[in-house]
């Protein structure tokens, strides 16, 4: 696992326990509206909290957070068909770490190739799958294969020992995942459930989703997409409420909102540890 995966995960998992076609751009999946308000930050307290800047597109342009005893801070920069093109993430304090992820698009706008210290991976595309292969989290053989609907989702991760299983809601909201190994028995099994108002962050980074969807489902282990630093995976129109796994505990979020329906405090439960965060808009 790369290092920016490691802390940003590390801040996913203290907050959860737990199609295209090659000739268009449907690998990129878009919004059906536009988001009104723009996330400004997120707090837990003083020194967890993270602030967000946005270009004049609206897309976001910088991060600038703290976690515990160490700051970090990612920049964007996109093209002309406002397509993610660099991602810099440094890391300051008890922590000292700077990686660049670099994105490259072909012919018909879709994200071909990323690179970054541990990744150098080439994304080829049939119909309504893609293919990746190259140096991925530093193994320099890697290869998963993505199979995806009409709305350019993943609803299939083939990896070499095991492969899982995506489904969706009418919202185009995850609902599903299950793992198989290679002999079709079932390893593990979890369902979401969200509420029916707008996720805040729904809209961004679009171009690179899938390179988000391997950053957080390679080496399938869970169900790590919600809670704080929501730009981590900003891709259900939602906001889950509820995340389970079969035969284990689940994970809930209980969401209060302004007068238009956006949350600004968020309650996660974890089997009986709580967390609050707030979130403020410009």
């Amino acid at each position: 696992m790369n290092k920016s995966k490691i802390i940003l995960t590390l801040i996913s998992l203290s907050l959860i326990l737990l199609s295209c076609s090659s000739d268009d751009d449907s690998a990129n999946p878009e919004p059906e509206t536009a988001t009104n308000k723009l996330v400004k930050s997120e707090k837990i307290s003083d020194t967890r909290q993270v602030s967000y800047t946005y270009n004049i597109d609206d897309l976001i342009s910088g991060i600038r957070g703290s976690y515990s005893s160490f700051d970090y801070s990612s920049d964007f920069s996109y093209n002309s068909d406002n397509k993610l093109t660099n991602w810099d993430y440094s890391e300051t304090g008890s922590s000292t770490y700077r990686d660049t992820y670099t994105y490259t698009y072909n012919s018909n706008g879709l994200l071909s190739a990323y690179t970054a210290n541990t990744e150098n991976v080439i994304i080829t595309y049939d119909g309504n799958t893609a293919t990746l292969s190259g140096q991925l989290e530093g193994d320099t053989n890697a290869q998963a294969v993505l199979e995806l609907n009409a709305d350019g989702l993943v609803v299939k991760l083939i990896e070499s020992d095991n492969y899982t299983n995506f489904g969706y809601d009418a919202n185009d909201n995850l609902i599903s995942a299950k793992s198989y190994d290679n002999t079709d028995e079932l390893l593990a099994e979890y369902t979401l459930e969200y509420d029916n108002n707008v996720n805040p962050f729904y809209g961004q980074l679009q171009s690179i989703y899938i390179e988000r969807f391997i950053e957080f489902f390679w080496e399938f282990d869970g169900i790590y997409i919600g809670g704080f630093e929501g730009y981590n995976f900003p891709y259900t129109k939602n906001n889950i409420t509820s995340i389970r796994k079969s035969g284990a505990d689940t994970t809930t979020m209980v969401y209060s909102y302004d007068t238009d329906n956006y949350p600004i405090r968020v309650n996660a439960d974890y089997s009986g540890t709580t967390l609050l965060f707030d979130i403020e808009y410009y």
